[in-house]
């Protein structure tokens, strides 16, 4: 891949360009162009990567390694924060800009790659935090505006996190309550969902740490502004791990519930077949068509057999409430 700018094809993808500084100036694909060949800055460019031609841009972009050209455009999304040639690329997690779900809303991968001097930024759905970071960049550094858009994804990740915190409170509540059945549809739906969102958030939290310890001297600077956001992501996959642990017990007291239920209907049923088993037996008796069955000339035969069918019922209840089984 190309390390100079020469033959820099055209900025097809553009979303939004700035030049960053005491006052961010907004750019047009013209001006990126010229600004990229020429190395001036620093510059934040956010491209869109359903249009294919910005692929071509995006590879033949001077400053940046080859490894962290080809992040940028790679077809595989996981979260993950790397170090190579004096940049940090990689892909962190973001909310999906227009969703509307009334769960947790689908998540987004931003793909990024940074230099001292250049911050590009490029996604295939729109996002919320990096929609919010680039309305009025209030940034002079490309590292800055990187730290911004992490800010402003955690902070639409923690509002998630606690609309389903809200919702497991319902679902706990609905629990402790014996006259309402256990929500197990929305309890699953709501579990799936924060995993979901942990498949992201964990990662991220665990690139933050490795790049706190792994980062070397010289990319110091660069690394500062996503290391300030690493408390937030940690208390995000807290966060959201105890709603996971909280779905759980609810999960498991769901489970209890409805096995005591069924545990109670299957008493129900068995008492009912025990107490009805001798008066089968009577009934069964005197239906048999052989001669010398008692009352069959007395007319208080059919009230005989009845009390016959009543007292072994009664029995046999006796006896099940004697051994404490009722």
């Amino acid at each position: 891949m190309p390390d100079s700018a020469a033959n820099l094809p055209p900025c097809h993808g553009l979303i939004a360009a700035w030049r960053l500084g005491d006052a961010a100036t907004p750019l047009t694909p013209p001006d990126v162009a010229r600004m990229v060949e020429d190395g001036e800055g620093p510059l934040w460019l956010h491209l869109d990567l359903v249009d294919a031609r910005a692929r071509q841009f995006l590879l033949a972009l001077p400053g940046l390694p080859a490894a962290a050209r080809a992040a940028l455009v790679e077809a595989e999304e996981t979260t993950r924060v790397e170090v190579a040639a004096g940049a940090l690329f990689g892909c962190l997690p973001d909310i999906h800009f227009d969703a509307e779900a009334q769960g947790a809303p689908p998540v987004g991968l931003l793909h990024f790659a940074l230099s001292p001097g250049l911050l590009v930024t490029a996604r295939r759905h729109p996002l919320r935090g990096v929609h919010l970071a680039l309305e009025t960049p209030r940034v002079t550094l490309p590292a800055e505006a990187l730290g911004s858009v992490l800010r402003h994804a955690m902070l639409e990740f923690a509002q998630v996190i606690g609309l389903l915190a809200r919702q497991m409170a319902l679902i706990e509540d609905q629990l402790l309550r014996p006259d309402r059945n256990p929500p197990r549809d929305a309890l699953a739906t709501l579990r799936r969902e924060a995993l979901r969102l942990s498949r992201h958030l964990d990662p991220l939290a665990e690139a933050l740490d490795d790049l706190a310890e792994d980062c070397p001297a010289p990319l110091a600077p660069l690394a500062a502004p996503l290391l300030l956001e690493a408390r937030r992501s940690r208390a995000a996959a807290r966060a959201l791990a105890a709603v996971l642990e909280r779905g759980r017990i609810a999960q498991d007291q769901a489970a209890s519930r409805v096995a005591e239920e069924t545990n109670r209907r299957l008493l129900v049923l068995s008492v009912i077949s025990a107490a009805m088993l001798p008066a089968s037996l009577v009934a069964g008796i005197f239906g048999m068509n052989v001669g010398g069955l008692p009352g069959v000339e007395s007319p208080g035969g059919f009230a005989m057999a009845l009390s016959l069918i009543a007292a072994s019922v009664g029995g046999v209840l006796l006896a099940l409430r004697l051994g404490r089984m009722l």
